[in-house]
């Protein structure tokens, strides 16, 4: 048995634990967050809006968040500092189901439109401005996370999602095809990266804690790693941590986020250029700041030779071959 000396460590989701969070828990079942002395304690959002507010005040150690969240506390005075990325641009927009006959944004005439916070408003708002479509033509509605729910419920024609979340409850759900007006897409934007996910910390934190700051990113990029080479496993792992999250529906949600997983942990430059600018012209930000100025990619470990075995040529090799036990060696935690 091996003996880790550890302290413990707090950190916050976005969300609920969700197939998007897997390598995370991959990292803490497989005990290389111990190895790098860090005992894991990953806790859940009751409110998603609350999380740059909590880690911000240094009331939990880390978390993750939107990138268009990270800029926009920076602008209300909450110091971040993001060091690394979980989840590169998933493709974010209005979900609906087909029958409801949306073809384009003028088909938004008329419709209860669901948005998950502030910000979601503002970008369909700015979206319907474009199209010349007053604010008396169309009616937003809070929803917050449920947006599926609330599509079913009747509450709303169409709401803001994932492609590889909600977009996938609904095809689910609704037992019919469901389509999608991608915000990047109506924008010119691009690519969606305002809603990558980074690892954050506040910078008092941050700054008094690089070495665990580089631990914790070691071990990710192990669990990283293991979760794109092994999806089985990693899935199996994650079902273990999280029953509820063993059905059909959250399995081919985590397969379909599979491609969404940032392989490298990198924050990307271009991509907080483009959104910086991106909440400039929706008048999110009011302040100056350079927008490149709140994250960093000095702690993260360098891709090199991936820490697992690649899969054969041929295609992937069943989850018996890998060279990892999903159970792993028993450990004493020494506070």
């Amino acid at each position: 048995m091996t003996i880790y000396k550890t302290t413990k460590t707090t950190f916050q989701l976005n969300w609920y634990a969700n197939p998007y969070h897997t390598p995370l828990f991959v990292a803490q079942s497989k005990g290389w967050l111990l190895e790098e002395g860090i005992d894991l304690a990953i806790l859940e959002a009751c409110s998603p809006s609350d999380v740059t507010e909590v880690v911000g005040a240094g009331k939990v150690d880390m978390g993750m968040k939107a990138m268009i969240h990270v800029l926009a506390a920076k602008d209300r005075g909450i110091d971040l500092t993001s060091f690394g990325t979980i989840l590169d641009e998933p493709p974010t927009g209005l979900i609906f189901k087909k029958s409801m006959n949306i073809k384009g944004i003028e088909d938004l005439r008329g419709k209860n439109i669901g948005y998950i916070g502030h910000f979601g408003k503002i970008m369909v708002d700015d979206l319907m401005k474009q199209a010349g479509i007053p604010q008396t033509e169309y009616k937003m509605v809070r929803v917050g996370m449920n947006v599926t729910d609330a599509i079913m419920r009747g509450e709303i024609d169409t709401g803001i999602g994932f492609t590889n979340f909600q977009r996938i409850e609904l095809e689910e759900l609704s037992g019919e095809p469901v389509g999608m007006l991608r915000i990047d897409e109506l924008d010119g934007l691009g690519c969606c990266c305002f809603c990558s996910i980074q690892f954050v910390a506040s910078d008092e934190y941050y700054k008094n804690n690089i070495p665990k700051i580089e631990g914790f990113m070691r071990a990710l990029r192990r669990a990283m790693d293991l979760t794109i080479e092994y999806p089985d496993e990693a899935w199996d792992i994650m079902c273990r941590a999280n029953p509820r999250l063993n059905t059909p529906l959250y399995t081919k949600i985590f397969q379909r986020t599979l491609p969404y997983f940032s392989r490298d942990l990198l924050n990307v430059e271009r991509d907080w250029t483009k959104v910086g600018d991106f909440c400039k012209h929706l008048d999110i930000l009011k302040n100056d700041f350079d927008q490149n100025s709140i994250w960093t990619n000095e702690h993260v470990p360098s891709t090199g030779t991936p820490s697992v075995a690649p899969v054969t040529a041929g295609g992937v090799l069943p989850s018996k071959t890998s060279p990892f036990a999903v159970t792993p060696e028993p450990v004493a935690i020494e506070a």
